[in-house]
């Protein structure tokens, strides 16, 4: 007697990764994650390496320092879970860009708005900071976009 076992995997991913060559206009609206420099996802990363990157970014008037915040371990990956934060605290408060929705797209950067949290050190946020401002990215820093599925 023989028989099949037919072993089906799915996961709860709810991100789709787009390559930042394949971003076209079909994009514009869409709120999505930008990963810079390195890709950030890894699921087999044997090495256990940190692959959240830095970049930086001018805010108010100032150069602040930023840090990918990804959760990825090949099955598990919510949009919801991703950010970057700045590293630092700035006039008492972490800035978190919790997303960017996508509103120019050109032939070397895309134009986004930010949406931006200001947590203090417990974690409470502070509403009465201004949380969404337009910027430009250069596309050569990006690797990829992650777009809600």
């Amino acid at each position: 007697m023989s028989f099949t076992i037919n072993a089906i995997a799915q996961d709860g991913s709810d991100i789709k990764y787009v390559d930042i060559n394949e971003i076209d206009d079909s994009y514009i609206g869409k709120l999505v994650h930008l990963d810079f420099y390195n890709r950030s996802f890894g699921a087999f990363n044997l090495d256990k390496k940190d692959l959240n990157d830095t970049i930086n970014i001018q805010l108010e008037n100032k150069n602040i320092e930023f840090k990918e915040h990804r959760v990825d371990n090949g099955f598990n990956n919510w949009f919801s879970k991703q950010y970057i934060e700045s590293i630092k605290f700035i006039d008492g408060y972490k800035i978190r860009i919790s997303m960017c929705k996508i509103k120019e797209i050109k032939s070397d950067s895309i134009k986004v708005i930010l949406f931006m949290e200001y947590r203090d050190n417990s974690g409470k946020l502070n509403s009465e900071k201004p949380n969404r401002i337009e910027y430009d990215f250069p596309k050569k820093i990006l690797t990829e976009i992650l777009v809600r599925n």
